[in-house]
């Protein structure tokens, strides 16, 4: 399967001339995480949500709301954006696009011809081209799973789970109670909920300022869809997909936690699959 046999057509995009306040507006509209630029139709930067929030005057600033709001308005994307774009093409094969996704930690890849964008591959479509594959299905979540996971409890504050999010550089948190029984999950989509405000002055205060009194028990997603040890990565792969959920807490009897695994681990697995049916043919 190839890139143009799985990537998105339809695509937002947003020139370098965009403001910041426009570019942020303009992702939390459409969901998205990423946001190519473009003159014209060729691609000449991306632009992350984390981008954004770096090039924003953080929480320490001295500048009044109505500076904030100014330089929010008037500082180009051009200024945050990354300009070396790695692309693919049209004819790359689906296990190499999610090879490339998990070498450089990218949670997509524009798709080109010639520069101009033609779509973009997500992780989450290159899972989706691989779950039908029986060839890799049957390998056991448990083989793949990660048991060394960053936890956190109701009661945890939300500023000090972020900072640690960070370092790690993990989008998915567990909650567990005592007896490490799973009762939430926190995600990043979750804190941009929580720290999603209408007046743009907001969008400058750094995330760990704006929660530094909520627990985490607050904003966590209660009802969280799980997955067991012994099921196999297309059952997984089909749970992702069904509830559009980057990971999956492992859990056993009575949802202890066992682990977690995510759309990388999943990615991961089945690239390895994949070079180990071609070494074998």
């Amino acid at each position: 399967m190839k890139a143009q046999d799985i990537m998105q057509r339809d695509v937002t995009t947003a020139t370098p001339e965009l403001s910041l306040a426009q570019g942020r507006r303009l992702m939390q509209d459409k969901g998205i995480r990423h946001l190519p630029i473009v003159s014209g139709t060729h691609i000449v930067g991306m632009v992350t949500d984390r981008d954004i929030r770096e090039a924003a005057p953080s929480a320490a600033t001295t500048l009044s709301k109505g500076e904030v709001n100014y330089q929010m308005a008037n500082v180009p994307l051009r200024t945050c954006m990354t300009r070396n774009v790695i692309t693919v093409q049209t004819n790359v094969d689906a296990a190499q696009i999610a090879q490339l996704l998990i070498e450089h930690r990218f949670g997509c890849v524009p798709v080109v011809e010639d520069r101009r964008l033609l779509g973009m591959i997500t992780e989450i479509d290159c899972l989706r081209a691989f779950v039908p594959s029986t060839q890799y299905g049957e390998v056991k979540i448990q083989d793949v799973m990660r048991s060394s996971v960053l936890t956190a409890t109701p009661e945890n504050l939300v500023t000090a789970v972020v900072q640690q999010m960070r370092e790690r550089r993990v989008r998915h948190v567990p909650v567990v109670a005592e007896g490490k029984k799973l009762v939430g999950i926190l995600t990043d989509r979750d804190v941009r909920q929580a720290a999603a405000s209408d007046e743009q002055h907001m969008a400058q205060y750094d995330l760990a300022y704006l929660l530094q009194k909520m627990a985490v028990k607050s904003i966590m997603t209660a009802h969280v869809h799980t997955v067991s040890g012994a099921a196999t990565l297309a059952e997984a792969g089909q749970l992702m997909l069904h509830h559009k959920v980057g990971c999956l807490p492992v859990v056993r009897d009575e949802d202890i936690l066992e682990g977690i695994v995510t759309v990388t681990d999943m990615l991961r697995a089945y690239v390895r699959q994949h070079e180990t049916a071609g070494q074998a043919s």
